[in-house]
């Protein structure tokens, strides 16, 4: 259990670390610094460790060497100044040489062994002052040392295992080895034994200090580091503090001015800024105030002309079979004029109350079918007179929904009025899908659509998608940017799929209650499947719908038809009322 708190210790530190580093520039940086000073500095106590390494065991093995030399310089002395002749002498006059080896030689030797070369009556018993260590001369070393005729002195680095030493249990060592001349018993094959412990163990000490050195150095370099950021970070932190307090409205908000270098520069810049900024919003108050008072002075000035003019208009119109065709004509446009100027004042007022902050939803509770079969009606003579087919099919239960009628029914209205302008002869579908959450109005055409180009422009005032074609509904180019401002103070929003020869699809979403705030796609009864412009798939679908209002004299009701992409009714968007 210890084991796994620890892991899992270890890792949540580890997510804590890379997270401050992603969002801190001072941790970020330190850690680059220090990761930094590490790399190089380990490069350097390796290859420092590399060249001590091997410039120690030159020395250690040059100095073995000649110790050997040495001694078998010694040996050879006393064996050609012996005047033993008998075995026991022989054995003992060896058994004297490598005990006297053994003692003389360097404090790094090991053991002395001397073995006969020649099996005869005269060998001699192998003498080993230190028995233990007798296996690391290996049989190679022996064969090199029995088959060489010159006097060669043979090297092999070996391992010897000293169990209390701390590497596994061996220290590095070596064997020397070479042939000594004892004519009387034959050759002897001499070997010393020299074990490096005491350099292996000034070579670990140099790398702990190394590694103690790395790590102060490393955390040295990070704490410098630290300052000399903390000191450039603080100040900025500063300026972003001073930056979202301004940005949250307290228009008051100044730095403290300390520093003459460049973040001095950043702070006085801020102040600057803020100066600059308060300066703007007053004439930018000033300005709205005035066009406030602008709108509202023109709005009542202009209601009294157009009244005005919408008697005089209505009692011509009252007499105009008394006129003659061409002063008939001219009524009749005059007073479809004047109604596209009534209904462009009513606009311009209603954008202007969005500008103003002054819009605001009546919200009740009403069946989403009211709005819409209202603002069918409103549209019907329109679409009659362009031989345009209105194909409502809305659930057979209540929808309810917290809503503003008024401005539902505006929006319907205006998608409408649009389908029917370039629906060309083609019908019009309007459905209703609703879940717990989300109601969503459906809208489509089937007639010239539009291209991709011209769907990201469906909202914008003033804008047309076909200037040359002609109006019936006499537009004034804000319809379709008010019903997306009234879809927005419902929390909702409304999305269009368009491609020219397929027509136009609206689908307006609206939450069931806009006072808990937006609808997640994921919650929504139905929506486009993708982001594509004109891509008609939907998920989701509608419900049952009820008989067309063109066409009461249906008694069942209408499946969603082929067009729509495979959507299929589900009996629990019907309304959950």
């Amino acid at each position: 259990m210890p084991h796994h708190s620890f892991r899992f210790s270890f890792k949540r530190l580890l997510r804590h670390g890379r997270s401050e580093v992603r969002r801190s520039l001072q941790a970020r940086t330190v850690a680059l610094t220090v990761l930094l000073t590490l790399s190089v500095v380990i490069v350097f106590s390796m290859v420092s460790m590399i060249s001590v390494r091997a410039s120690l065991l030159t020395q250690t093995t040059s100095q073995s060497q000649a110790d050997f030399s040495n001694m078998v310089e010694q040996a050879q002395t006393g064996l050609d100044a012996s005047d033993a002749t008998t075995t026991v002498q022989i054995q003992q006059l060896v058994n004297d040489l490598a005990s006297n080896l053994q003692s003389d030689g360097a404090s790094n030797l090991v053991g002395v062994y001397m073995w006969s070369r020649e099996s005869t009556a005269r060998s001699i018993i192998p003498i080993s002052t230190e028995p233990t260590y007798e296996d690391v001369i290996t049989a190679d070393m022996h064969s090199a040392v029995a088959s060489d005729v010159e006097g060669n002195v043979f090297y092999q680095p070996v391992n010897l295992p000293i169990a209390s030493d701390a590497w596994n249990g061996n220290t590095p060592g070596a064997v020397l080895g070479t042939v000594l001349d004892y004519g009387v018993a034959g050759n002897l094959e001499f070997f010393a034994v020299y074990s490096y412990a005491l350099q292996q163990q000034s070579l670990t000490q140099i790398q702990l200090s190394l590694l103690t050195v790395c790590a102060l150095l490393s955390i040295a370099v990070g704490v410098v580091m630290w300052m000399v950021i903390r000191g450039i970070v603080r100040p900025v932190e500063h300026v972003a503090y001073a930056a979202e307090t301004l940005a949250s409205g307290n228009l008051d908000t100044r730095v403290e001015v300390n520093r003459k270098d460049e973040l001095g520069v950043l702070q006085r810049s801020f102040n600057g800024m803020a100066d600059s900024l308060n300066q703007k919003i007053d004439q930018l108050e000033e300005a709205s105030a005035s066009q406030k008072r602008f709108v509202s002075d023109v709005s009542h000035e202009l209601r009294i002309p157009v009244t005005t003019m919408r008697m005089a208009s209505d009692l011509l119109e009252m007499k105009k079979d008394d006129f003659d065709p061409a002063t008939k004509r001219t009524v009749e446009l005059l007073s479809g004029q004047i109604n596209r100027f009534q209904d462009l004042l009513a606009d311009l007022l209603e954008i202007s109350r969005y500008d103003a902050g002054y819009a605001a939803l009546d919200l009740v509770d009403a069946d989403m079918r009211d709005p819409v079969n209202d603002a069918i009606e409103q549209v019907t003579g329109i679409a009659a007179a362009k031989h345009v087919n209105i194909r409502a099919m809305l659930p057979n239960v209540q929808v309810l929904a917290k809503v503003d009628a008024r401005r539902v029914t505006r929006i319907v209205r205006n998608l409408l009025a649009n389908a029917v302008d370039f629906a060309e002869d083609k019908p019009i579908d309007v459905r209703i899908a609703a879940n717990r959450k989300a109601v969503v109005i459906s809208v489509r055409d089937y007639g010239v659509g539009m291209d991709a180009n011209t769907v990201v422009h469906v909202f914008d005032r003033f804008w047309r998608g076909d200037p040359s074609r002609s109006r019936i509904t006499g537009g004034t180019g804000l319809g379709l940017s008010i019903s997306m401002t009234d879809a927005l103070l419902h929390h909702g929003s409304i999305r269009v799929r368009s491609a020219l020869g397929e027509g136009t699809w609206f689908l307006v979403m609206l939450p069931r209650d806009p006072l808990n705030g937006e609808v997640a796609d994921s919650d929504l009864p139905i929506t486009f499947a993708s982001e594509a412009p004109d891509d008609f798939s939907v998920s989701g679908g509608f419900g049952v719908a009820e008989s067309p209002v063109a066409e009461r004299s249906n008694a069942v009701a209408i499946a969603p038809s082929a067009q729509d992409n495979g959507t299929h009714p589900t009996d629990d968007e019907d309304g959950d009322e």
